[in-house]
């Protein structure tokens, strides 16, 4: 069923954009993944679904994930940070993955969902808490994680930057890894979205009823994230390994609990 035209709805979904396409914007050109970690989180606070379960804010975060990707990759590929072999290797297996993680969580928990988001998030903070040298660490193949992170981040919103990056900082300089994730989390979501609008119902009867503030929403997003973005991809550009290294780790440490006490108030609303 289609919702009316709210005004302040659309005034609201606006507001909350602009808050946060800034935040991810700049998440994005520093650490490479999509937004989602914050995207996410803010829209399960602030973003009214009247009981709809996590499957509006996951569908909200992936769109806003192609607009955050977007911006996000086409600094790094200006930059030189993207290696288009690791990428080409990385995106069947990432798109396959998306599409059937997205459509997954139409029957996940809130709980479950923001509790594996603080996992992530702290399982990245200790990765970065450590020196990586491409040369000697072990080589996973791109190829054979790429299904299971597409999966993942399918079902939790996410680019996929939160596992990409430690991956691919196996195979190349962190710089390097960061645009190449950027760029796949952009191709990634995109298809994924497509395809579970064109394939299920669920989807599009979900987002006709919400769309006054989901468009607010987006346009927000769109309109603050060209500048975040690139000013952040620049900053990337400029600061020394360990510095970055460092600062994403504290980022990282900060979201897992942010994320790992919603995951709670989430799991004892549900009992209650």
């Amino acid at each position: 069923m289609i919702s009316g035209f709210e005004p302040d709805m659309l005034i609201y979904g606006l507001m909350l954009g602009l808050c946060a396409g800034a935040l991810a914007g700049v998440l994005a050109g520093l650490a490479g993944v999509g937004g989602g970690l914050i995207y996410v989180p803010l829209f399960y606070a602030f973003l009214p679904t009247h009981g709809d379960g996590m499957a509006l804010y996951i569908f909200a975060s992936m769109v806003a994930i192609v607009m955050t990707g977007f911006f996000s990759a086409r600094a790094h590929w200006r930059l030189g940070h993207v290696d288009n072999k690791l990428f080409a290797a990385l995106l069947p297996g990432l798109i396959f993955g998306a599409g059937l993680g997205l459509w997954s969580t139409l029957r996940l928990p809130a709980e479950v969902i923001l509790l594996a988001l603080a996992a992530l998030d702290g399982w990245v903070a200790r990765d970065y808490g450590r020196r990586v040298d491409a040369g000697r660490e072990p080589r996973p193949s791109p190829r054979l994680f790429s299904a299971p992170i597409g999966y993942l981040s399918g079902a939790l919103g996410i680019g996929g930057g939160t596992m990409l990056v430690p991956l691919l900082r196996r195979h190349a300089a962190l710089r390097v890894a960061v645009g190449t994730s950027a760029a796949c989390g952009f191709f990634m979501a995109a298809a994924a979205v497509s395809v579970n609008l064109l394939a299920e119902a669920d989807w599009q009867a979900l987002l006709l009823a919400h769309w006054p503030s989901l468009a607010g929403l987006w346009l927000g997003i769109a309109v603050v994230l060209p500048f975040c973005s690139g000013w952040a991809a620049r900053l990337h550009a400029g600061m020394g390994e360990d510095g970055l290294r460092i600062a994403l780790r504290f980022v990282f440490i900060a979201l897992a609990c942010s994320l790992l006490l919603a995951a709670i108030v989430a799991r004892y609303q549900a009992v209650a």
